[in-house]
């Protein structure tokens, strides 16, 4: 009599078999008996490139990832001071007052409102009349020409 190990060992093989078995080999009957099972294989195409057959390396044993830090980042502050202004910024005044000196120009004086005297520089000014009361936008002397005394400033066409 077989125990239970021993039988279970001796079927096995035939379980296997069985479970194995595709529907269609069970459903065509046979007179010789149960059609034996051929593996299908399937032709591959050979590989173009050959890095692509290449299995991936394992990773080496001594490349480890760094350890976290248990740092605290530092906290960024507020500016101390406030920052300065572009300097390729052009800087530019609007200036009132009287002409001292006209003309179609490069030339004019100019006094502004609060006594301050100008040299002007504005080869497209046009004509300024000695007396008249304008507005003007100036900045920097672009020219090192010299238009009398004063603040030397050009004029900015507008």
């Amino acid at each position: 009599m077989l125990t239970t190990p021993r039988a279970l060992v001796l079927l096995l093989p035939l379980l296997t078999m069985v479970a194995c078995a595709s529907p269609r080999d069970a459903a065509t009957p046979t007179e010789s008996g149960p059609t034996p099972l051929t593996p299908t294989v399937t032709p591959t195409p050979p590989p173009t490139d050959p890095s692509a057959t290449a299995p991936p390396a394992p990773p080496s044993p001594s490349v480890t990832a760094p350890p976290l830090s248990s740092t605290v980042p530092p906290t960024m502050r507020p500016p101390v001071a406030k920052p300065s202004p572009p300097s390729d910024l052009r800087q530019t005044d609007l200036i009132s007052g009287t002409i001292t000196q006209g003309g179609t120009g490069p030339c004019y004086r100019l006094v502004s409102e609060d006594g301050t005297e100008y040299a002007l520089h504005g080869p497209d000014a046009g004509e300024l009349r000695t007396g008249s009361f304008v507005t003007l936008r100036i900045g920097p002397a672009r020219a090192r020409i010299s238009c009398g005394p004063g603040l030397a400033r050009s004029i900015i066409p507008e």
